[in-house]
């Protein structure tokens, strides 16, 4: 009995640290496995969002007692408390249909940087737990989604815009990227917002 704790324990430390290790665009990619999996482990998704909280504040949950989605289910409710609208932040709806877990995510932020000639990236505020590029969100990019105007995904436009495909389970998400100039500017850039839904949500 003590052993099976023990093991639970070493388990969540060692995720935990790994969280920790991780940089934004990682945890990012890890969540998007994670909540796409055939049986979602929802454990490892909370203890990652935990890290994604900016100190002084800690993620806060509660129970979700409605859900704007037909057939889904309410479950839980994870967030950062804000008080003005610029306050980086994030919110994690987790629905349920069934046994199955369906997720939406959101993260508010200001991640801005430059490049040097060199394309070397320097962030304005370097220990900014948000800071990313849009360079190292695009490999989450599975299939860019098509417009009817063409437009979707153009180096011109400061959207990306796509579907996410977890390479083992086919499960899939809807997943933006917002940023404040075209994806394709090779000067800089800044990321404001990141969205992800399970695809079942979008439908």
């Amino acid at each position: 009995m003590y052993r099976v704790i023990f093991t639970i324990v070493t388990c969540f430390s060692a995720l935990l640290m790994s969280a920790q290790e991780m940089s934004f665009s990682q945890k990012i990619g890890q969540l998007m496995e994670l909540v796409t999996e055939e049986q979602v482990d929802n454990s490892q998704v909370r203890e990652i969002l935990k890290t994604l909280a900016i100190a002084p504040k800690e993620m806060k949950e509660g129970a979700m007692d409605y859900s704007i989605y037909d057939n889904f289910e309410g479950d839980t409710l994870y967030y950062i408390p804000y008080k003005t609208a610029e306050e980086s932040r994030f919110s994690v709806e987790k629905l349920r249909q069934g046994d199955k877990l369906f997720y939406t995510l959101q993260f508010l932020m200001q991640s801005t940087y430059t490049k040097d000639k060199q394309g070397n990236v320097v962030f304005v505020d370097p220990t900014y737990l948000y800071n990313t590029t849009i360079e190292e969100l695009q490999p989450y990019c599975t299939t860019p989604m098509k417009y009817k105007n063409g437009k979707g995904n153009s180096p011109k436009s400061p959207l990306l815009s796509c579907v996410y495909t977890n390479p083992k389970s086919k499960r899939k998400l809807m997943y933006w990227v917002v940023c404040e100039n075209k994806i394709g500017d090779t000067k800089g850039n800044t990321v404001k917002e990141i969205k992800i839904q399970s695809q079942e949500l979008w439908r």
